[in-house]
């Protein structure tokens, strides 16, 4: 069967008059915080664009209300613009939140274009606390072309059958009542196999005190549990590649060497609990990789990673750069302020992540200054 062209493909459109007060100064908001999470802003008359590697969305200010326009290239990028544009806009509303419904593409589905429902195929132990989980489902090629993580709803346990949030008017989840809501979680897609339709995911397990080191502990195989991806930026080409984790970002360090090209050069540093911690990694790249022990000391009570980093030497002067960190939330403010104001990289050539935060439960509201 004959493929219609890339550039012949209309793209997926969709858009959503809001009623409020003072719209001109809501999407100010909207948009200044698009560009501090460096989406491209494109002035439109009594309103602004945003270009995000997904798709576009637009708002423009009328006597009371915005029209908002999204449009991307399929139905699942489309999905996410619109959720994008509507959770946004709600966060900067003050008082009741507006109700509106989006027109177009995509109208009218019963589930999310990017959420399946997966199954548990094996569990095996890497080391003392990773844990990787082989998840089988269909229709996966997105996960070979798009970004690394995705999202793992975790059922309420002793459910006989869950029960998955579906897309509401405005392009927001509507949730299961109750305690038949399920919990969320990101993950990154450790590895992918196409062919078998798996995706592996690695867990920290220290205990059962999160929701998904509880889900890894006592998973088995025949398990169903919701996933929706993939998510996150897509790895940027670069000449060299700075890349600092601690045992939540080890799988997207793996995998991320076990990509790169042999021409490619850089420092990996990923600090672990132990010697018994460490994983083997096969990779081409021509890429320094330093494990660092806290042997014995609390993970994110310490600055190996913070100090290693202040450690390394720089390449020469117009080196393609890309840095990237997930670390605990004090690490992450460290080495941000560190790349961004003192090193002065670029913003779009660096991705601090603040993958967890000390005294916090996992998958708690974000703090306010984190990078998405």
């Amino acid at each position: 069967m004959q493929t219609e062209p890339a550039e012949a493909r209309r793209p997926f459109q969709a858009q959503a008059e809001v009623a409020i007060a003072d719209p001109e100064r809501l999407i100010a908001q909207v948009f200044e915080h698009f560009a501090g999470h460096d989406a491209e802003i494109v002035p439109i008359e009594r309103g602004s664009s945003a270009v995000f590697f997904l798709g576009e969305v637009s708002m423009q200010a009328r006597a009371d209300n915005i029209v908002m326009s999204v449009k991307a290239d399929d139905e699942t990028g489309l999905a996410f613009m619109k959720s994008l544009a509507a959770h946004h806009l709600i966060e900067f509303v003050q008082g009741e939140r507006p109700r509106f419904a989006w027109t177009g593409d995509g109208v009218g589905l019963s589930q999310f274009p990017n959420f399946r429902e997966m199954t548990v195929e094996r569990v095996a132990d890497m080391t003392p606390h990773m844990r990787r989980i082989t998840l089988s489902g269909t229709d996966l090629g997105r996960y070979a072309t798009h970004g690394p993580h995705l999202m793992l709803f975790v059922p309420p346990e002793d459910i006989a059958r869950p029960e998955w949030p579906v897309p509401g008017e405005d392009g927001l989840p509507v949730w299961p009542a109750g305690d038949r809501r399920p919990q969320v979680r990101t993950y990154t897609v450790r590895s992918l196999d196409l062919d078998a339709g798996t995706i592996d995911v690695d867990f920290v397990v220290h205990g059962d005190h999160g929701v998904g080191s509880r889900w890894a502990l006592n998973a088995r195989p025949g398990d169903v549990i919701g996933v929706r991806g993939p998510t996150g930026r897509r790895r940027p080409e670069a000449d060299w590649y700075w890349l600092v984790g601690d045992e939540t970002a080890l799988p997207v360090i793996a995998r991320t060497l076990e990509s790169l090209p042999a021409s490619a050069k850089g420092v990996a540093i990923i600090e672990v609990a132990d010697e018994g911690e460490q994983q083997p990694i096969r990779y081409d790249a021509d890429i320094q990789l330093r494990w660092l022990h806290r042997n014995g000391a609390q993970a994110g009570t310490t600055a190996l990673l913070v100090d290693a980093v202040h450690a390394v030497e720089m390449p020469p002067a117009g080196t393609r750069i890309h840095a990237m960190a997930g670390v605990e939330y004090t690490a992450f403010k460290a080495i941000r302020r560190y790349w961004r104001d003192e090193l002065k990289l670029d913003r779009k050539d660096v991705l601090p992540v603040a993958y967890w935060r000390r005294g916090r439960a996992a998958g708690e509201a974000a703090p306010d200054d984190e990078d998405d």
